[in-house]
């Protein structure tokens, strides 16, 4: 419930934003470009989501099995599980959700390992953050790091990227002092997340909860008192919570075993200065003449990742057809979805056709267009 309210805040929030034009008569507000941390609270709708997919309990209605990728990798037919599934393909919570059924019975068919929808410890961070953030681009891991420009992950602390060779982040702390490491970690805030890459592995992880910082009584941290609170999703699954789980929940790590590890922390702009765009939609409308010959042609473009489409086809008051995708672009053609419409069988008559677009801070109408069949 509290991740519901915060995004109902934030879709409120849009709306004021994009409110109706003032008429000629009323005082003409200067359009507002950023949305603050003191207006929505950024960093908590980054960690209620990653809570979001860590708890979702499920059953399996087939199984799944990825044993071929990790031992543990199975999901059992019949069985209960805690967290959305692990697999190589880079979906969200809103995918999973729209398989699992009134009983939370999970109904997808497809299982393969990059084609059935799950995601992985850097794509679900990445997901979470991608609510708040229009920069974040990164697909694995190893890109997971300020090291390259493109990605929009930003460091934590005064950590010299420049010293990675490619390979290994070890490279980066080794060119530091352990205190220097300590001080970013002891910097971190919910939502920040820690990375790591050593040759051909790599891994990440959230921080939920704030740091746990004790120091010596020079002022000098002390690496196995201070703790970081972590939320990750595993390659392999685990009984340690209720049901089993390829999830671990504000799991407490030491900064010794953090360095150690060879983890290092990293965020992205908008959680680190807290402010977020204001969400925008450029779209390009289906025409009322495409529509009564069964086409819903065009295209809908955003500053931030579109989490859902969604097509509702109308005559009059009665709902007379639904389409949904969750894209995870930023742009994103209206044609695939809306041939679920089935526009070509429908009786003669008149309808209209309304597109709902949603990104982590706004609820969207883009489209309401009436045509005759």
């Amino acid at each position: 419930m509290k991740k519901l309210s915060i995004l109902l805040c934030a879709v409120l929030l849009f709306s004021c934003f994009t409110g109706c034009t003032p008429t000629s008569d009323e005082p003409t507000e200067p359009e507002r470009l950023f949305i603050t941390s003191d207006e929505v609270d950024l960093r908590q709708m980054v960690v209620d989501y990653m809570y979001a997919m860590a708890n979702v309990q499920w059953t399996a209605g087939i199984t799944i099995d990825y044993s071929s990728y990790s031992s543990s990798l199975v999901y059992e037919s019949g069985k209960t599980y805690l967290g959305m599934v692990y697999n190589n393909n880079q979906n969200g919570f809103e995918a999973f959700m729209d398989l699992l059924d009134e009983n939370n019975c999970h109904t997808g068919t497809i299982t393969g390992w990059s084609s059935a929808v799950g995601n992985s410890c850097a794509t679900s961070i990445e997901h979470a953050w991608q609510l708040v953030s229009a920069t974040v681009d990164y697909g694995y891991s190893q890109d997971m790091m300020p090291y390259y420009k493109h990605t929009g992950v930003v460091p934590v602390g005064d950590i010299d990227w420049s010293c990675y060779n490619g390979t290994n982040t070890n490279s980066i702390i080794g060119q530091h002092d352990r205190q220097t490491i300590f001080e970013a970690y002891a910097q971190m805030l919910p939502g920040d997340a820690l990375m790591r890459y050593q040759n051909n592995g790599g891994h990440a992880l959230m921080l939920t909860k704030a740091p746990t910082v004790v120091r010596n009584e020079d002022g000098t941290i002390n690496m196995a008192q201070s703790y970081l609170y972590l939320t990750d999703q595993n390659n392999r699954l685990h009984n340690r919570r209720e049901y089993p789980s390829s999830w671990e929940v504000d799991r407490p790590m030491t900064f010794s075993n953090a360095l150690q590890d060879g983890y290092l922390p990293v965020t992205v702009a908008e959680l680190r200065d807290g402010i977020a765009p204001v969400p925008t939609f450029t779209v390009t409308a289906p025409t009322a003449e495409n529509l009564a010959a069964g086409n819903v042609k065009g295209n809908v473009r955003s500053n931030y990742c579109l989490n859902t489409l969604r097509m509702e086809l109308r005559s009059g008051e009665t709902l007379v057809a639904t389409a949904v995708s969750h894209p995870y672009e930023r742009s994103c053609g209206f044609s695939d979805l809306g041939k679920d419409l089935k526009i070509a069988d429908l009786p003669a008559g008149q309808y209209t056709l309304t597109i709902i677009a949603e990104v982590g801070l706004a609820t969207q109408t883009i489209v309401e267009t009436t045509f005759t069949k």
